[in-house]
């Protein structure tokens, strides 16, 4: 895996973008990109005990820092096409989800919410 490129937003929040791309028949590859969205649990607020609680429970949790994957792909690409369609994947994403991700308590919101996925208990029957 190849890091492509990286993104530092203004509420601490990284992005990385690596590329998983891989010939799978002929001249047709299948163009993946991986971003990684990386939170500095040390970076979250705890100007109240109820933010100092929640910082604590998060590193206690996940450690040092939270890390989130997403992935896109597009298959039956010409080896003349993948430098152009991995960069657009990633202005797609830059320019659709990083105005949502750079809001200043995404970050909160964020590890609030991968610890309620942590927490909700799943009953098989």
């Amino acid at each position: 895996m190849t890091t492509i490129r990286g993104e530092l937003l203004a509420n601490g929040l990284q992005i990385n973008f690596a590329d998983q791309s891989n010939r799978y028949f002929g001249d047709y590859h299948r163009v993946s990109v991986v971003a990684t969205i990386v939170c500095n649990l040390h970076d979250l607020p705890s100007t109240n005990p109820d933010e100092a609680d929640f910082r604590r429970l998060a590193i206690e949790t996940f450690g040092d820092e939270l890390s989130i994957v997403k992935r896109f792909e597009r298959m039956a690409v010409p080896t003349t096409e993948i430098d152009a369609v991995r960069a657009a994947l990633v202005e797609d994403y830059l320019r659709h989800a990083s105005i949502y991700l750079a809001r200043p308590g995404y970050p909160s919101s964020l590890v609030a919410a991968e610890l309620k996925k942590r927490r909700t208990p799943r009953f098989h029957g």
